[in-house]
């Protein structure tokens, strides 16, 4: 045999070693690349499915984004015409902030004017205050004097009623004792025909006396006092009201009795309460 014969058989045993090697190796390693494309094609099949999911949530998210980015160019749009709008009424706004502002101006020496109108004004009717305080004042001045007139007045006339009837008791008697002398009595006095009236006798409390009782009744307007014709009041009588040193109103008597009598307000300065002193003089 030759020595190429012998090389080549010792390299066929070494390529079929090598080549029986390769094979194990081959089958050893089939059942590992099976194991490992079955987990990538169970990984790719997962893969793939969570693809379409995704792609579904894409797809809705797409969708929400479109209805959102619809709604949010319709909110735009909408805040754009309130841009408009409120753009349009500040410059309106500005305007009239002007127009007011040169109405406030001329408004402003309109103002002036009047105040200086009503400061005039109030001037003036604090004078006419004043004048009508004095005269409201004077007023009562001379009603409280018209009272005492009034009463000097009643106790003359009483007087002179008096002094009239006591002439003519002294005429009658002047004429008796002349009839008397001429018939030649015996010089007795005759009695008068005339007897002094009783009203023209001075009350027993005389009107110049100061009548002083207390207001015990108020009815709205009408009031009763605590004096009556016991005390010398009389029907017509002006009583005045007075609480310390304060004037409040007038009394017209209306209606006497013996110890209380009733009149209406006068002259009324101040309400009059219960317990407030009435008078005939101040």
């Amino acid at each position: 045999m030759s020595t190429f014969t012998k090389i080549l058989i010792v390299l066929l045993s070494l390529f079929s070693i090598l080549l029986c090697g390769m094979v194990v190796s081959y089958v050893g390693s089939a059942n590992n690349y099976k194991g490992m494309y079955d987990k990538l094609k169970t990984e790719n099949q997962s893969l793939q499915s969570q693809s379409k999911q995704m792609q579904s949530l894409y797809s809705e998210q797409v969708k929400k984004t479109e209805l959102l980015e619809e709604k949010l160019n319709l909110e735009i749009k909408s805040l754009q015409e309130r841009n408009n709008e409120l753009a349009a009424n500040l410059q309106k706004t500005d305007r009239l902030s002007q127009e007011y502002q040169s109405r406030s101006e001329s408004w402003k020496g309109v103002m002036t004017g009047f105040e200086q109108s009503v400061s005039a004004m109030l001037d003036s009717l604090k004078l006419t205050q004043d004048q009508l305080e004095k005269a409201r004042s004077q007023n009562i001045k001379d009603q409280k004097d018209l009272n005492q007139i009034t009463a000097d007045l009643y106790e003359k006339i009483v007087e002179l009623q008096r002094l009239e009837a006591e002439r003519r008791r002294l005429l009658e008697q002047k004429t008796g004792l002349e009839k008397q002398l001429s018939q030649g009595s015996n010089g007795s006095a005759p009695a008068a025909v005339t007897q002094v009236a009783d009203m023209a006798k001075p009350a027993a409390t005389p009107v110049s006396a100061n009548i002083k009782g207390l207001i015990t009744e108020i009815d709205q307007s009408l009031v009763t006092v605590s004096v009556g014709s016991a005390d010398g009041v009389g029907k017509g009588m002006v009583l005045h009201v007075t609480r310390g040193s304060d004037f409040l109103c007038d009394i017209a008597i209306t209606d006497v009795d013996i110890n209380k009598s009733a009149g209406v307000l006068e002259m009324v300065q101040q309400q009059p309460k219960i317990g407030d002193v009435v008078s005939t003089k101040l």
